[in-house]
C-alpha cells in the first residue's frame, strides 16, 4: 500500500502583507518549528516544515524581509546561507548562552521557536549571535575533521592491540605510532596473529591515509588558503593548525581585537564574582575543542626543554617557574591563548613573524 505523501509545510495559513517580521526557528534533523511574530509581538504564524534545501526555499521565497533567529546547530550553517541569499537578516544564537537564559521546565519545539522570535524581536544581542564560517570552508574544514576521527580511530586500535596481548602475558614493543603495526606484526605471538593481524593491518591502512590527509591539507593551505603561510613562521605551528585556526575563525575581521579570540577559544578563566568572594577559576572551555587542543599541543611544543627561543617561550617558561600547583599547566595554557591571540595579528597584518617582537621594536 502507498503511503500518502506528506506536506513540507504545516497546513497553517500565513499572513502575508507584513512589513516587519521576526521569525524563530528550531532546527531539527527531520523537521524544523517555526514561529512567527509582528511588530506587535503577537503571534501571526506557526508550524513546521522539512529541514531540506527544497522545503526552506518553497517556503522563504515569497516572505517578505524578515529577521530569522535559529539555534547554532549541525544544519545551521547552509540553512542561515540560504536564507541570507533569499534577502532575509539572519541571526544564529549561541547555544551555551540561549540555554542559560531559556531554561524551563515547559520544553517544546513549539515554544523554543517562539522563545526564539520574541528573544530577537526585542533585543538580538540577548542571543549573543554567532558567525557562521561558509559553506566552501565547512568543507574544507570537514577534510581536517576526517584526518582527526582516523586519528582516534586508530589510537584506540593501537590501545586494544596493546590491552589484548597483555592479557595473555605479552607485551608489545615501544614504537613511535607510525611504525607500531610493523613492529608488532615482527613481535606479535604465534597464537595471536590469527586474531590481532587484520588490526595491525588495518592500523598500516590508517596510518597511510593520515599521511595522505596531511598531504592534502598541506596543498590546501598553499592554493586555497595562501594566508596561512605568514602563521607558520612561529615555531610550533604547522599546516594542521594554521589551516584549522584560519577555517575555524572563519574571517579575520570577525573579531574587533585579537586579545578577544582567546576568549572564543575558551582559553580565558572563568568568573563567579558575588560580593568579596571572587575565587580563581579553571577555563571555560568554549569554542572549538579541537582547535583549542592543537594550540595546547602548540604550546607545549614551545615549553618543551629543546624549544626554540622566542619571547613567547621566555614568557612561559617564568610562569612555569613561579611554582604552585599546576603551575607548568597553567603555563602552557596561558601561552596557547597568547598564541592564539599572536596568529589572529599575523593573519591580519600578514607581517613577517619576529620571534623577540619587543627587543626589535
Amino acid at each position: 500500500m502507498k503511503k500518502p505523501t506528506q506536506h513540507l509545510i504545516a497546513e497553517v495559513p500565513r499572513k502575508r502583507g507584513q512589513v516587519e517580521l521576526t521569525i524563530g526557528i528550531d532546527l531539527g534533523d527531520v523537521w524544523s518549528h517555526y514561529c512567527t511574530v509582528n511588530q506587535q509581538g503577537e503571534v501571526i504564524d506557526r508550524g513546521r516544515f522539512r529541514t531540506t534545501p527544497k522545503a526552506i526555499d518553497k517556503w522563504f521565497v515569497d516572505v517578505p524581509h524578515a529577521r530569522v533567529a535559529m539555534e547554532a546547530g549541525v544544519h545551521s550553517i547552509w540553512i542561515s546561507e540560504q536564507l541570507q541569499e533569499l534577502g532575509h537578516e539572519v541571526i544564529v544564537a549561541n547555544v551555551r548562552e540561549l540555554r542559560a537564559i531559556s531554561h524551563s521546565d515547559r520544553k517544546s519545539d513549539q515554544v523554543d521557536a517562539e522563545k526564539l522570535a520574541r528573544y530577537a524581536r526585542l533585543d538580538p544581542n540577548i542571543l549573543r549571535p554567532i558567525a557562521h564560517r561558509t559553506v566552501e570552508q565547512q568543507q574544507a574544514l570537514t577534510l581536517i575533521r576526517a584526518r582527526a576521527l582516523m586519528v582516534r580511530l586508530r589510537t584506540a586500535a593501537i590501545n586494544a592491540v596493546r590491552g589484548l596481548t597483555k592479557a595473555c602475558g605479552y607485551r608489545m614493543p615501544a614504537s613511535a605510532t607510525p611504525c607500531f603495526a610493523q613492529r608488532s606484526m615482527a613481535a606479535m605471538p604465534p597464537g595471536l596473529g590469527q586474531a590481532l593481524g587484520p588490526v595491525l593491518q588495518q592500523i598500516a591502512e590508517m596510518t597511510l591515509k593520515i599521511k595522505q590527509y596531511d598531504r592534502q591539507i598541506q596543498q590546501l593551505g598553499q592554493t586555497e588558503y595562501p594566508e596561512t603561510q605568514a602563521l607558520l613562521k612561529v615555531h610550533g605551528i604547522g599546516h594542521l593548525t594554521a589551516l584549522t585556526f584560519v577555517l575555524t575563525l572563519g574571517s579575520k575581521e570577525r573579531f574587533k581585537r585579537s586579545r578577544d579570540v582567546g576568549c572564543y577559544l575558551g582559553l580565558r578563566p572563568m568568573r563567579s564574582q558575588s560580593g568579596e568572594h571572587d575565587p580563581q577559576l579553571g577555563i571555560t572551555h568554549a569554542g572549538n575543542a579541537y582547535l583549542r587542543s592543537l594550540l595546547i599541543e602548540c604550546a607545549n611544543h614551545i615549553l618543551r626543554p629543546q624549544g626554540k627561543d622566542s619571547a613567547l617561550r621566555q614568557w612561559g617558561l617564568h610562569l612555569a617557574a613561579r611554582g604552585g600547583k599546576q603551575a607548568r599547566n597553567k603555563a602552557v595554557v596561558a601561552v596557547a591563548r597568547k598564541l592564539a591571540v599572536l596568529l589572529h595579528r599575523l593573519w591580519i597584518t600578514q607581517e613577517p613573524y619576529m620571534p623577540f617582537y619587543a627587543t626589535a621594536a
